[in-house]
């Protein structure tokens, strides 16, 4: 069997996880699944793909989940020095779009050295992964691309930006979305044997894939620290859970303390 259970002995992970994706995205050695994922993307896009790409900041075991606040995004260059950025949330924050913004800035004017001029800017790809729903629940696409446009003719003022979320909630069997891209969130989504069975057949990048995913679940120290990440994010959630139903009791007793001073 590919996948198995905790009850054999296995134990069945969570891939829309931080640490997960830092793991499985993040190890030197590996960078054929990163390039494979980014260029998924790219193509959804219908952007051009690229040929390499070398991790930034490569994952290591000293990085403990139980403690930190969030997980360092991913970074990786590609061949002609296009940054990629990768982040994924299992919930969507206020002032979600504006972060994304702030932390492309950021990897946008680090680049810069001093001394050097604008022309050594490069491109930074910021991919969002969220487990919720950012836009409109009845807006079907599931991958959504902004760039930096003219109003009024859509010209694009320049290619150095794009800003890419994935709203992982919306995906199904029959989503609009491009092969490449629709197998990669099946994997991310998936542990059923079925699944990972036809996407042996689509394509031989997937052995690798589920391959790494079987070793992260027979190793007791990444499970230990995927455990402590994975039980942070459960509290967090509850807690925006918490915070909006507080914010609707809060609206529905402004709504009714309104209609009652206009004597409804």
């Amino acid at each position: 069997m590919i996948v198995e259970n905790r009850n054999n002995n296995k134990s069945e992970v969570k891939k829309l996880n931080d640490f997960f994706i830092r793991y499985f995205f993040g190890l030197r050695g590996d960078e054929d699944l990163l390039l494979s994922f980014i260029n998924a993307i790219m193509i959804d896009s219908n952007f051009a793909t690229f040929k390499s790409v070398e991790i930034i900041n490569p994952f290591n075991l000293s990085e403990k989940a139980g403690n930190k606040e969030s997980i360092v995004d991913l970074k990786a260059v590609t061949e002609d020095g296009t940054i990629v950025i990768i982040e994924i949330q299992t919930y969507s924050t206020k002032n979600f779009f504006e972060r994304t913004l702030y932390y492309w800035s950021k990897n946008y004017s680090n680049v810069l050295k001093k001394g050097e001029d604008y022309p050594e800017l490069r491109p930074v790809i910021s991919i969002n992964l969220i487990d919720d729903i950012l836009f409109d629940k009845n807006d079907k696409r599931m991958h959504t691309c902004y760039l930096l446009k003219e109003k009024n003719s859509n010209q694009i003022l320049t290619d150095h930006i794009q800003l890419h979320y994935v709203e992982i909630p919306k995906f199904n069997e029959n989503i609009d979305i491009k092969k490449e891209l629709k197998n990669w969130i099946l994997f991310l989504k998936s542990n059923k044997e079925e699944d990972m069975s036809q996407l042996l057949k689509e394509d031989t990048i997937f052995e690798k894939a589920i391959n790494k995913y079987n070793y992260f679940t027979d190793n007791e120290d990444l499970l230990n620290e995927y455990d402590k990440r994975e039980a942070y994010l459960v509290y967090q959630a509850s807690l925006m859970r918490g915070s909006k139903e507080e914010g609707r009791e809060e609206e529905k007793y402004s709504i009714a303390k309104n209609l009652k001073k206009s004597g409804l």
